[in-house]
């Protein structure tokens, strides 16, 4: 698995935020709360959240409108964490979400820990350089050939380890203190793991017992503040689903969601 430092080219300028040991809110009252828009998390100004942003890449490479869609979204669920600090985690998967580009992973600064009253150019340079790569490895632009060839590597196949990749984002926010949220981005439709929800959601498999067997697959999000899922139903070439399937698959995670035990969950189709 590549880390961040992999990224130091782009995210270099930066390093100076990351400090060891920023493991959430000083105050232990500090919440996560879902945004107004899509994938967006919201808390108090001073409210560090340690955040993980899991980017399904599978349609996103395929459609440069998508993926510009995606990485905005992608990139809405980090500004609390920005600009509030806590503990940053993003990465792209796709058919094995054991083997992913990790785009961050790192503790981003408090105020408090700054010793500041207010954000400086840091934050500014930690916004742009997580745009530009992320932008890089889905193919919106072409700063980072290598990177995309990674990140298409990943979606060949053209399947999704959705489950694995929330369960692991989960596992990652266990040791953290604090604030917790944890936003998906993606169609939603799971094609490779355990469960086959795509084949299973085709075949008119009820969504109550979907949902369940997806939420045991994902595993608990006891200490979550927020899971969340950005995008459900968006596919390539702006393709439209039909609206029972959209309706099955928000049912299934929110089902799913519920059953991990998180406090709130967020189910939508918008990017």
């Amino acid at each position: 698995m590549r880390t961040r430092r992999t990224r130091f080219a782009v995210l270099g300028g930066v390093a100076a935020l990351a400090l060891t040991g920023c493991g959430g809110g000083a105050d232990s009252a500090c919440v996560a709360k879902p945004g107004s828009a899509p994938g967006a998390i919201q808390a108090d100004a001073s409210c560090a959240v340690n955040t993980v942003i899991a980017v399904d890449a599978t349609g996103a490479i395929a459609d440069m409108a998508l993926a510009r869609d995606v990485s905005s979204t992608a990139l809405r669920a980090a500004e609390q964490t920005i600009t509030s600090g806590g503990h940053l985690r993003m990465f792209v998967f796709a058919g094995d979400a054991n083997a992913v580009e990790v785009i961050y992973d790192d503790d981003v600064q408090t105020l408090k820990q700054a010793d500041e009253t207010r954000r400086g150019p840091q934050e500014q340079a930690l916004r742009n350089a997580l745009a530009t790569t992320l932008d890089s490895a889905l193919g919106v632009t072409s700063d980072d050939p290598a990177l995309r060839g990674r990140v298409r590597e990943l979606t060949r196949g053209g399947t999704s380890d959705i489950a694995r990749a929330v369960r692991n984002g989960l596992q990652s926010l266990t040791s953290r203190s604090g604030a917790k949220a944890l936003t998906l981005v993606s169609d939603g439709v799971q094609a490779s793991d355990q469960l086959r929800l795509s084949s299973a959601v085709d075949a008119g498999g009820d969504p109550a017992k979907l949902g369940a067997e997806l939420g045991d697959l994902i595993g608990s999000a006891g200490g979550v503040d927020v899971l969340q899922v950005a995008g459900l139903g968006r596919l390539p070439d702006r393709v439209n689903q039909s609206a029972r399937r959209t309706d099955a698959l928000v049912a299934i995670w929110k089902t799913a969601c519920e059953r991990s035990g998180a406090a709130r969950c967020v189910t939508t189709t918008e990017l």
